[in-house]
């Protein structure tokens, strides 16, 4: 009995070698991995049991309880089933009285060999002697307790008192001694693979880096990477051949002589760049890192290569761009955002400011900005640090070094320069444009009044209404504080507002009587005529438009749109306001002026109906309080 059971046992173990073959298809493809275990757990137990111990008929020992247990404990739940159903299926071929015992210690061998998986799952593969021994003895105190299954019921305690103690003495210690050679046949299979792995995915790095990797040995390269695609070779173009036939030639001996240092191990700097060439032809940047390296033996360099064609050619264009700022004509200044302090002054800053570098270096903006203080300044450039606004242009005075004054135009923003938010401004002086400007105001002033009084040669009884109108009108726009430009444009645009009575015949300005309907809708084409006649030119200000509006009413009255409060152009309720007041207190054909006081009383009482009610209020404020009169009289 003991040499059989023994020789059970051995089979097993040899068998159990197979397990190697099976647990690297395992690795590679999980799913038939497990299938295969199976089969080699199932088919061995088959194997075991087909020179069992026979005991006596129908009953056999073997060492199936073994297998079936450790593909439980070490296969899991898919090959422990699938070795289970192996042998179960042979086990109730063989049939005999012990087939109910035989049935039951393959499905409670591997339920046992589960259950110790589950308790054993952190160090399934370092299992110690003792832990096995207690997993082998557990598994085989099962299967002699199948053995009370044996019929007729109770020969099983007959056959446990005969067979109890070769089982225990045997069957522990080959699970163990079996178990062992699982562990071991795991933790080497899975180190190879690992280091399979960790060989595949420097493979993958070096094959996929993002630097072109090169080893140089005797002004040969030895190995190149993927990467040398992207200059347009492959690999047998590079390797073998001198890496001098890759690099320009006016760099060739820098880079060779600095390969010689680095294999005498000379301390220079690690990094430099060359220029490398394409298999095209084509010239690009490199910047090298090379480390001396064993290469088969024998010294040798590995190098990293970098192409930073476009960060040389970045920086060149950076230089490029310096001496742009530095020889600009225009002002150029870098401050910083907390002291103000000036950082960078280009040449054209130097020369128009009189300043040394080492002077405005030592300044802030405030001090070539006499109509700044410090919070009016940083009020200016909240908007910027705030992120609310990008840009900000605006005119101002610059103070010179002699104490002379100049206007100029700046534009401002914030920029990073060193890592750190800075101020750029790139000022420019405005002095020629603003003589210019002047002058060509001068000119259009001249052009409007000249167009004014082309009205007026018809209408000599309204002569100067435009002009007093003007006067008011722009009185007014200042009374609400609006800015230069709409003042200007409220002024420009009152001075001919009534260009388009042109269109009117003479005999009908000057009749002394009152007109008839036909008249008036003659004498209210005059807005249209001036928008249609002005519209076509570009003035800097919506002046057509204005003189469109100029009798229109908030209420919808007016004409020639009819349009309604939202509808009409400040500046053209303010020119109303103007026109009314003006109108009513000046003389006219048909009737003897009416007076100021009538003239006040007819937009007091219209006022949010016919007329604007904050240019009325500031009208009135005007007239009223602050005493303003037409500088001419009719």
């Amino acid at each position: 009995m003991y040499i059989s059971l023994i020789l059970n046992v051995s089979l097993i173990l040899a068998l159990i070698t197979l397990y190697s073959l099976i647990l690297r298809v395992t690795i590679l493809e999980k799913k038939a991995g497990k299938i295969l275990t199976g089969l080699v757990f199932g088919l061995t137990a088959v194997a075991a049991m087909s020179i069992a111990y026979r005991y006596g008929s129908g009953l056999i020992y073997d060492g199936r309880s073994i297998m079936i247990s450790l593909s439980g404990l070490y296969g899991g739940l898919w090959p422990a089933t699938l070795a289970s159903l192996i042998s179960m299926a042979y086990r109730a071929h063989l049939g005999g009285n012990g087939i109910w015992a035989g049935l039951a210690t393959i499905i409670l061998s591997a339920l046992t060999g589960l259950a110790f998986r589950s308790v054993f799952k952190s160090k399934i593969n370092n299992l110690r002697h003792y832990e096995l021994y207690g997993f082998g003895l557990a598994v085989h105190l099962v299967m002699l307790a199948c053995q009370l299954l044996i019929l007729p019921w109770p020969s099983g305690m007959t056959v446990i008192s005969r067979i109890w103690l070769p089982i225990l003495l045997i069957f522990p210690p080959a699970t163990v001694l079996t178990g062992l050679m699982l562990q071991e046949e795991n933790r080497r299979i899975r180190a190879e693979s690992k280091l399979r792995e960790s060989e595949e995915k420097y493979r993958v790095l070096f094959d996929n880096a993002g630097q072109l990797i090169l080893v140089a040995q005797d002004g040969v390269l030895k190995l190149a990477n993927k990467k040398a695609l992207e200059y347009g070779y492959e690999s047998e173009e590079i390797i073998g051949k001198p890496f001098l036939d890759f690099i320009h030639p006016d760099d060739r001996r820098m880079v060779w002589e600095r390969h010689q240092k680095r294999l005498q191990e000379e301390t220079f700097r690690p990094t430099y760049e060359f220029r490398f060439i394409a298999r095209d032809g084509s010239v690009r940047w490199v910047e090298i890192t090379a480390v001396k390296i064993d290469w088969e033996g024998r010294p040798a360099t590995l190098n990293y290569v970098s192409d930073v064609t476009g960060r040389v050619m970045a920086e060149q264009e950076k230089e490029e761009l310096l001496r742009v700022i530095e020889n600009s004509q225009n002002e150029i200044y870098i401050f910083e955002p907390d002291t103000l302090k000036l950082s960078y002054a280009n040449r054209a800053a130097l020369d128009n400011t009189g300043y040394t570098l080492e002077e405005l270096t030592s300044l802030t903006p405030l001090d070539l900005k006499p109509e700044f203080d410090r919070a009016k300044f940083s009020a200016l450039l909240r908007p910027l640090l705030d992120g609310s606004r990008k840009k900000l242009l605006f005119e101002t005075i610059h103070l010179r070094k002699d104490g002379s004054t100049y206007p100029v135009e700046v534009h401002l923003q914030l920029v990073q320069v060193a890592h750190k938010k800075s101020f750029l401004a790139i000022i420019l002086d405005v002095t020629e444009r603003k003589a210019a400007a002047r002058n060509l105001e001068k000119t259009l002033q001249g052009i409007i009044r000249a167009t004014a009084r082309t009205v007026e040669v018809r209408d000599p009884y309204t002569a100067g209404h435009q002009e007093r109108v003007a006067e008011l009108a722009e009185a007014i726009a200042r009374e609400m504080g609006l800015d230069d430009s709409r003042v200007q444009a409220i002024n420009f645009a009152s001075v001919i507002h009534d260009l388009g009575k042109i269109a009117v015949p003479p005999e009908i300005l000057n009749k002394p009587g009152r007109l008839s309907d036909i008249e008036m809708e003659l004498i209210k084409t005059h807005s249209q005529v001036g928008y249609d006649i002005l519209k076509g030119i570009e003035f800097p200000w919506p002046v057509a438009e204005i003189i469109l509006q100029h009798h229109e009413k908030i209420d919808g009255s007016g004409y020639p749109r009819g349009l309604k409060d939202g509808q009409i152009l400040l500046e053209a309720k303010i020119i109303c306001v103007a026109d009314v007041i003006e109108a009513i207190s000046s003389h006219r054909p048909y009737r003897a002026a009416l007076g100021m006081e009538v003239a006040l009383e007819e937009i007091r009482a219209n006022a949010g109906k016919l007329y604007d009610r904050q240019v009325v209020e500031h009208c009135l404020n005007l007239i009223e309080k602050k005493g303003f009169t037409f500088s001419k009289t009719t």
